[in-house]
């Protein structure tokens, strides 16, 4: 009640929680099913692991008191994945045929075979994504997204053509646009929404992370093609004629030269970097998400995510830790068998259980990994950004109408998968 004018006070909209259960239970036996059936069957069951991990991870997260669900099925994306390998296969052959009925086509091949790939898995990406969306279902509506794949793949080809010559500066605008035509795509049920992400938004997390992981690698490359006359001379590293493994160091013919120098630049700022780049994309990737998720509304709904950097660093240095300790426990039950093959040499049958558990080891250090990694870094992630999330004026995102509108087809993201750009998870919207 407005006490001055004796009018009541308009209620605040209702805000929507969003949760997601972190127990995960049963999250372990579809990680191992899915390992072993893909296994025995040569990758081809993937595909239903991918639905398996999908339709659980979907069923988990709660919006507004409703859980959502994926209606993908593994048939759909199987079936997807032969039609686009129809399509691919005769590209590479064709490219292959280019090349042996003409040398000057040949030296070509590789170019334009990776620029033509990179804007396909553009395309397919944006693709991929559509149908998720188209099968991604809440409180009864179905989630969707139109717009062109072609023209995405193209508005992508530019921005990263951009970022290359830019070297690096444009990337975070790059991230932007790209953001904005997704969620400008995107349809939920009868509405559209919308994103006002700007690459200024994120300039600075990106400035951070370049300065300190990406510009003193740049810099140090410019100055070796600098001397060199932006010519580097092929053997200025050969391998080592006094190692027998592929060790390579720089070749003595360059020792009194400044290429020794600047190269041994590179090395030192590559060694320095690459460290510090690995530490840096958990913050990056944090505040990124972060911010395009709190630029996303439809009408007067609005996301407002509430993500720190510190909840996508803590899933990473636990499942380092669970890693080393996996690894220490192989290391033993191998270090067990070291002194059964010294004491017995010439047993055939101590041979083939060495040759067994060694297998068995690899298979079963393959698929710990993968739990691990599952069962910490992907349901803490999903659960901290789901978590810190919230939908504001939920009102407005109650009343929006379910759609006819028909479902993406399966080759929408068997394209992607064929090209090895889709994945089985996407962390964020």
């Amino acid at each position: 009640m407005n006490q001055a004018e004796g009018v009541p006070s308009p209620a605040p909209a209702r805000t929507g929680e969003i949760a997601f259960d972190r127990r995960a239970p049963g999250l372990v036996g579809i990680v191992v099913k899915g390992f072993l059936l893909s296994l025995i069957t040569f990758s081809i069951y993937r595909f239903w692991y991918i639905t398996n991990l999908r339709r659980f991870f979907w069923s988990r997260t709660v919006v507004a008191g409703s859980p959502a669900e994926y209606l993908g099925t593994g048939k759909e994306l199987f079936l997807g994945f032969l039609v686009a390998l129809a399509i691919l296969v005769p590209i590479y052959i064709l490219l292959f045929v280019i090349g042996l009925l003409s040398p000057i086509l040949a030296t070509l091949a590789a170019p334009i075979s990776f620029i033509g790939l990179f804007v396909l898995g553009q395309y397919a990406l944006f693709r991929g994504r559509r149908y998720r969306a188209s099968r991604t279902r809440w409180r009864g509506i179905r989630l969707g997204q139109d717009g062109s794949g072609f023209a995405y793949a193209g508005l992508a080809s530019l921005w990263w053509l951009g970022t290359i010559v830019s070297l690096g500066l444009a990337f975070p605008f790059m991230r932007a646009a790209l953001e904005r035509y997704r969620i400008d795509h995107t349809l939920v049920g009868q509405s559209r929404m919308r994103s006002t992400a700007t690459g200024r938004s994120i300039l600075m997390p990106w400035m951070m992370f370049y300065i300190v992981a990406l510009l003193p690698i740049l810099a140090s490359v410019l100055a070796l093609l600098a001397a060199s006359g932006f010519d580097v001379p092929t053997d200025l590293l050969i391998q080592d004629p006094a190692s027998e493994k592929s060790k390579l160091i720089f070749n003595p013919d360059y020792a009194d030269t400044p290429l020794v120098y600047y190269a041994g630049a590179v090395g030192i700022a590559a060694s320095v970097s690459i460290p510090l780049a690995l530490l840096l994309i958990p913050y990056y990737r944090a505040r990124e998400t972060r911010t395009f998720l709190n630029a996303a509304h439809l009408g007067a709904a609005r996301l407002n995510s509430s993500l720190k950097a510190r909840q996508f660093y803590f899933p990473y240095l636990v499942y380092m830790l669970a890693l080393i300790g996996f690894i220490l426990v192989l290391g033993i039950i191998l270090a067990l068998l070291v002194p059964l093959i010294a004491t017995n040499g010439e047993n055939a049958g101590i041979h083939a259980f060495v040759i067994v558990s060694t297998v068995l080891l690899y298979l079963g250090a393959i698929l710990g990994t993968n739990v691990l990694y599952v069962r910490i870094v992907s349901v803490r992630l999903w659960h901290a950004v789901a978590t810190t999330m919230q939908i504001e004026n939920l009102p407005a995102l109650e009343a929006v109408l379910a759609s006819t509108r028909a479902p993406a087809s399966g080759l929408n993201e068997g394209l992607a998968d064929a090209l090895d750009v889709g994945g089985a998870l996407e962390i964020g919207f």
